[in-house]
């Protein structure tokens, strides 16, 4: 039975995704991307927040107006699937998600990020490309008044607990002058679907840590700062699961 319901789940998020995410996509095709905003927040957003609900999961997202209204890097810790509907659910004006190229094979999710104009990001094994996209991003960014979502942990094998940080988006963080806000996602240790197997409905909570300038941040010191920025994510992770800390 908790199989069938692990399976429901996935089924009826892919459908939503691809159907609401084709909608999407056809209104960002036609207008050359001029409703990509409104799509974001009219059509992404609410599904987003249905899938969640159809899941057996209740969202809880800090208020719009709480968000900053100047370009930032925001960055979340990511040891869960539930995350990418938690993210979207915020229905942020003007923001790009970096998702990795591993993610290609979900071709509902390839949908709908193409309508929200998410940028994939080459996995480490092709360091050339991978270069050459932070580059690109780096100018995007400085030439746009688009903030950007991106995961520090990026890819790994997900566990109950905070990865280690990569380096790249904090190196295109201070070539963009960009100022970084943490967005810590909370899912209970038995609604986490990490590993696809059965997870108890529950609630996930989003919320929205406070924003670090990186004004002094350079090369030299960066991995003193990559180090801090993480310990804000053990200390609130730990607060928030007494019986299962990490470091």
């Amino acid at each position: 039975m908790k199989n069938l319901i692990t399976i429901y789940r996935w089924v009826a998020a892919l459908t939503i995704i691809l159907i609401t995410g084709g909608i999407a996509l056809i209104f960002v095709v036609i207008s050359f991307g001029k409703l990509r905003n409104r799509c974001v927040r009219y059509i992404i957003k609410p599904s987003s927040r249905f899938i969640l609900l159809v899941m057996g999961f209740r969202g809880c997202y800090p208020p719009l107006d709480k968000f900053p209204k100047h370009q930032v890097l925001y960055t979340f810790n990511h040891n869960n699937k539930q995350d990418i509907f938690l993210l979207t659910a915020i229905g942020l004006q003007d923001a790009r998600f970096l998702l990795s190229e591993k993610t290609w094979i979900y071709i509902p999710l390839v949908i709908s990020a193409l309508a929200t104009g998410t940028l994939y990001i080459p996995q480490k094994k092709h360091h050339k490309r991978r270069l050459r996209f932070f580059k690109k991003t780096t100018k995007f960014i400085k030439e746009t008044n688009y903030s950007i979502f991106a995961s520090s942990e990026g890819v790994h094998d997900h566990f109950h607990g905070i990865a280690p940080f990569n380096r790249g988006i904090y190196h295109m963080a201070i070539e963009a002058n960009l100022p970084i806000v943490p967005l810590f996602i909370h899912v209970p240790e038995e609604s986490n679907m990490s590993d696809s197997k059965y997870a108890k409905n529950g609630t996930l909570r989003l919320e929205l840590l406070e924003e670090i300038s990186t004004k002094d941040w350079n090369i030299d010191n960066l991995d003193t700062h990559i180090n801090d920025v993480r310990n804000l994510f053990v200390k609130r992770f730990n607060e928030l699961n007494p019986n299962s800390k990490t470091t």
